[in-house]
Order: C-alpha cells, then structure tokens, then sequence
C-alpha cells in the first residue's frame, strides 16, 4: 500500500503535466487561423454566384476560417495562375470550380506537391487523385432527366414527327457540357435513328446570353421550323428568348425552350409562360457543402467515406422545375429561404 502510495505520488504530477499539455495545444489547435480561396469560374454568372453564396454561408459556421473568393473570369489560365500565387502564399486550402476539368491540372499537381488540399465543387478536375473531395452534379444525369422530360411533353402534346429540336450547348470541351450534351445524345439517339427527331442544329453558347442570341439568331435565318430549344443553362434560354421575339417567333408557343440551373432568369421566364422547364441542380448547396468538406477536413481530417462516395465525389440532388412546382421554390439554384436550415453533410 505504502509502494502505490509512493506511485500515486511520482506518477501524479507527470500525468498532470500531460494532460495540461493537451489540453494547451488542443486550444491552440482551435485558435487557429485558418484560410481556404474559393477559386470560381466567373462572377459574371448567376450560377457561379449562387455557389459562392452557399460557400460564404457556410463559412459563418467556421469563425477560425476565412474564405478568399476569386473571379476566375472564365479564363483558364488565369484561374491556373490564381490557384499557383495561392499555393505560394501558402493558403491552408483551395476549394476548385475549374472552368474546365484539365486545365487545372497541372495547379494540382503543384498543390498536392506542397501539401496544399483542394476541393472540387461544381465540377471536377479530369484526375481526382490530386484533390481530396469534390462535390458537384451528375452532368449527364442533367441532360437525361432534361431530354426525357421534353420527349414526354412533345408526346402528350402531339407535337407532328419528326420533332425539329436545336440544342444550344455552353462551353465547347468544358466537362460539364460534354457531360450535359452526351446526357441529351443518350435519349434523343434512338429517335434520331428512328426519325422522330431532327436535330435542325447543335452549336455552343458559351454559357451567355449574347452568344446565345447570336446562335440562334443565325439559325432563325436558315429556319424557323423549330419545336424546341434544348439549352445548357437559364442564361442561353434568355438570350434564345431574345432571338426568337425578334424574328418574330413567341416563346411558349411557337417554340419551347428548356434549361438548366434554376437561376433567378429561369424562374421568372418559367412564371412568365416563356420557358418551359428548368433542372435544378443546386448550385448553392455545392458551395455550401463544398465549404463545409474542406473547413471539416481542416479542423477534423474528415472525407466522405469511400464506401459511400465512389471517388469522394457528393452528387447534389436533381429535379425539375416548370409552372407546376415553380412557385414552390423558396430562391434560384435551390437557396433556401432560411440558411440555417441547410441540408447537412450526407455523411
């Protein structure tokens, strides 16, 4: 009794030591600063905007966390060199939209090289090893749910066959586009092979309205025998809508048009009658839960488990948006109305 006495009384004080040296650093741990960049394709896109909303959000959880947002301008190598002069300041993490899925590449690789984390968020780069997490859409799950639900509107219409459709495509060899496109091309093929849809034409747009209204605008010249407009976002929609008015044409009735995101444009042309549809895809949730993967990983090490997420890749949720649902919709890109009810983390 007398040895564990003597035991208590050398062993006490070292463990009190002990634990006073975790707790300290445990402390400092939770007092540090840290910084993530949120590196955006542009800030001259409602999408783009919607997604650095969600992330700024997000951040108001994270008080020992600051987010830096950059505008890539839709410039690649630009956005390359933003993410190197991060990697050179030494930034805790960088949160990616690449404007497209190699550009960015190489940046990576430097990142990874000097222990600099990055996180996908809308889209993804072409190698996801040199990422942690990304979060984003299923492109060409886009462009399916898209097709299908203007092959069905064209059929309980009884809209005559060959149904003449244009397709308006955002930014050639974007990852995102050619994913949305091949979306499209998987249900409209077989009624291309079986001559129930002509293409009359399938030409990009650049993500904006002035490329849109100049595309369509030069294929108004040719023909006019238009059904539908199958467009990559709400923005080309608008500037479609545009072309369409002035060549004499009404939206909504002489030709439909459907799109993509569920932008404040979306909304409003869907309420107006001028739009058809809208595939909303969240872009505020991908900045918001892109943001809270990187700030989690910083503060706790933690990634979405693999057996979960193939590749630790998230998939937003998908759905359409017409005049049935659209008044449901509490704000565009699928903001809720109040933020603190955001979905949390799937994991």
């Amino acid at each position: 009794m007398l040895k564990m006495t003597r035991m208590i009384r050398l062993v006490g004080p070292i463990i009190l030591v002990i634990l006073l040296v975790f707790c300290l650093s445990t402390s400092f741990a939770a007092d540090k600063e840290y910084e993530i960049y949120l590196l955006n394709v542009g800030m001259n896109n409602p999408y783009y905007i919607g997604i650095m909303k969600g992330a700024v959000v997000a951040s108001r959880e994270y008080p020992n966390i600051n987010l830096v947002n950059l505008d890539g301008r839709e410039d690649t190598g630009y956005q390359a060199s933003q993410m190197l002069a991060a990697i050179a300041k030494g930034v805790d993490a960088i949160l990616l939209d690449p404007i497209t899925s190699d550009a960015l590449v190489p940046a990576a690789k430097n990142a990874k090289a000097k222990g600099v984390p990055v996180f996908c968020t809308d889209r993804d780069i072409s190698d996801a090893s040199l990422r942690i997490a990304a979060v984003g859409s299923n492109q060409r799950l886009i462009g399916n749910v898209n097709a299908e639900y203007v092959v069905k509107f064209l059929e309980k219409k009884g809209f005559k066959k060959p149904w003449q459709i244009v397709i308006l495509e955002g930014t050639a060899g974007a990852l995102a586009n050619t994913e949305r496109t091949g979306g499209w091309y998987d249900i409209l093929n077989p009624l291309i092979k079986n001559g129930d849809v002509e293409i009359v034409a399938d030409v990009p747009a650049d993500w904006a309205r002035e490329p849109a209204l100049r595309v369509m605008s030069q294929i108004l010249v040719k023909t006019k025998d238009i059904d539908v407009v199958i467009a990559s976002n709400d923005e080309i929609v608008a500037g479609a809508i545009s072309a369409l008015k002035a060549a004499g044409l009404e939206p909504g009735k002489d030709v439909y048009l459907t799109g993509v995101d569920v932008s404040q444009v979306g909304i409003d042309l869907i309420k107006k009658g001028e739009q058809l549809s809208s595939v909303c895809h969240q872009a505020w949730l991908q900045g918001y839960w892109g943001y809270k993967i990187a700030a989690e990983y910083l503060l706790e090490g933690k990634v979405p488990p693999k057996d979960k997420f193939e590749n630790n890749y998230i998939i937003t949720p998908i759905f359409m948006v017409d005049q049935d649902n659209v008044d449901e919709l509490s704000g565009p890109f699928g903001e809720p109305a109040d933020p603190s009810k955001a979905p949390s983390l799937p994991y």
